[in-house]
């Protein structure tokens, strides 16, 4: 275990919990509503092939430190509810509700040139780290990645590009997504790859259920628009099921009510996230 996971450990199996108890009352009040309610199934008796095991067990993992049983206690998750959307035009409408300028962004991203697709990260494990460290501070507080992280904490840099492989189960996998840009002569380490990605997120599913389980932009490329674009790709992704990995998705999660700072739950909620009361079953 590297000093960052021990790190991460100890801060959400202490501190974590006195956050959320701290700032849930307020967090709802400031929210206002009470939160819908939601079953979602992980249908873990679908989970099969290389990798789904894994996504089981990691969602199931971080699910506990959530309020997954709608008794009041844990962080209060914060979701995109698909259905509520219906398809991809209803969350174009739901997305200039919440937002007046939240389209403006989206196509001003895509006429600037940043694209969004899955990716393979063995071939960009430079700039995964070039954006976990571009920022000594995010919504959440100080970065220790900007100290203490590493390239081969995040994986092994090919010197070959490797070519993206869809999941082997449709409902249980996990899929790096990401932003890129064109950029002649950018590197990963050897391996030359003439676009840089930008923004990225760590992308899960266990049965209904999908989780941004790491969301992060470079700094020098968040006032671009870039994380809204990338969010808005996936969840249309979801809700068009063109692919058997994006079918039966109900809901994204990512994070909490109580997690980081006002600027993020404004995003949060422009994004369409809401807090809910989630049952989760198997």
């Amino acid at each position: 275990m590297n000093a960052i996971a021990f790190l991460m450990r100890i801060y959400y199996g202490v501190l974590d919990p006195i956050l959320v108890r701290r700032r849930k009352s307020a967090r709802l009040h400031l929210w206002g509503g009470t939160p819908a309610s939601m079953t979602l199934d992980l249908e873990a008796g679908r989970a099969s092939g290389s990798g789904s095991a894994q996504a089981l067990t990691r969602m199931r993992r971080v699910a506990q430190r959530y309020d997954m049983h709608a008794l009041g206690r844990g962080a209060t998750p914060m979701m995109l509810d698909l259905q509520a959307c219906g398809d991809a035009k209803g969350l174009e409408q739901q997305l200039r509700g919440l937002s007046s300028r939240n389209m403006t962004k989206i196509r001003r991203a895509g006429r600037m040139g940043y694209r969004v697709r899955p990716f393979a990260l063995a071939n960009h494990v430079h700039d995964v780290h070039a954006i976990k460290t571009s920022m000594a501070v995010r919504s959440g507080g100080p970065v220790l990645a900007r100290w203490l992280l590493r390239p081969e904490h995040i994986g092994r840099q090919t010197e070959e590009l490797q070519p993206w492989k869809p999941p082997a189960c449709d409902t249980h996998w996990t899929i790096w997504w990401g932003v890129f840009i064109d950029t002649p002569g950018h590197r990963n380490g050897n391996l030359q790859t003439p676009e840089r990605l930008v923004a990225y997120t760590k992308l899960a599913r266990a049965g209904e259920l999908v989780h941004y389980l790491d969301l992060m932009g470079h700094r020098d490329f968040l006032a671009d628009g870039v994380m809204l674009l990338m969010h808005s790709h996936i969840a249309q992704w979801l809700l068009d099921a063109d692919t058997p990995p994006a079918r039966g998705a109900r809901a994204i999660w990512y994070g909490a009510l109580e997690h980081g700072g006002e600027g993020l739950l404004t995003w949060k909620r422009r994004a369409g996230f809401a807090p809910v009361q989630v049952r989760l079953t198997e």
